[in-house]
């Protein structure tokens, strides 16, 4: 097969050019900030379970705190009505003997009473205290999330535009190259990772960077510049410079 050198030079252009577009989109796919976006969703996910459970534990307490709080004041109401029978006087001296022996026993009940309530206060702070620092971590990690979201837009923009970029300049060259070369080409480098013309320097494939041995080195320089050239070891086209 045969080219013109203008062509085979064209190609080393459209190589670098393919090149530098497949450089850009491994990069932009492998932004570490998808990595890390999905890390945050994860976590935000473990968030979002741990503060429902918070959420719900803290409910509970709510309500036993409630409970206890009717209890004292139930006992505080007892022992209200018993203080005023005795103030008053009213009652024969047993019965007003019974209702002093009763307010002793409603005391002691209402100290009770009131630990109990004081033990269920605090397990009320420390839940409310853990559906707080989760909150906080939920907003904190939705804070984090958006900024990360923010830098990896901006990144891939800009990717976007350097491929969009070479991508013009694709359309500039390819159309230059002869359509059998152009052919050639893109069937190796649809096998060959991408690329699919190397140049030769210093008697080393530009594809595969494997030095050509000298007796093939003599046989390319025997040949006419417009000769297609493969390699050897990687059968790229190889572009005499």
């Amino acid at each position: 097969m045969k080219a013109s050198v203008t062509d085979q030079n064209l190609l080393l252009n459209l190589q670098e050019i393919d090149t530098a577009i497949a450089h850009a989109t491994t990069k932009m796919a492998a932004l570490p900030e998808r990595e890390q976006i999905t890390a945050i969703h994860s976590r935000m996910k473990l968030v979002a379970d741990e503060l429902e459970l918070a959420q719900a534990a803290l409910t509970d307490v709510t309500i036993d705190l409630r409970r206890s709080e009717v209890d004292v004041e139930q006992v505080s109401a007892r022992m209200e009505k018993d203080e005023k029978r005795l103030a008053s006087g009213a009652g024969s001296p047993k019965e007003l003997e019974q209702t002093q022996h009763e307010l002793v026993t409603l005391a002691k009940r209402k100290a009770e009473l009131e630990d109990g309530e004081l033990e269920i206060m605090m397990k009320v702070e420390e839940a409310q205290n853990r559906v707080n620092t989760l909150i906080n971590d939920e907003d904190g990690l939705k804070k984090l999330e958006l900024e990360l979201n923010v830098r990896l837009e901006n990144a891939v923009t800009e990717f976007e535009r350097e491929i969009a970029l070479k991508n013009s300049e694709r359309t500039l060259v390819a159309p230059k190259i002869e359509a059998t070369l152009i052919e050639l080409y893109e069937k190796i480098r649809a096998k060959e990772y991408g690329i699919g013309a190397g140049a030769l320097v210093g008697g080393k494939c530009g594809g595969c960077n494997l030095a050509v041995n000298a007796i093939e080195l003599e046989r390319i320089k025997s040949l006419d510049l417009e000769e297609v050239v493969r390699c050897e070891e990687c059968r790229r086209i190889l572009v005499r410079i």
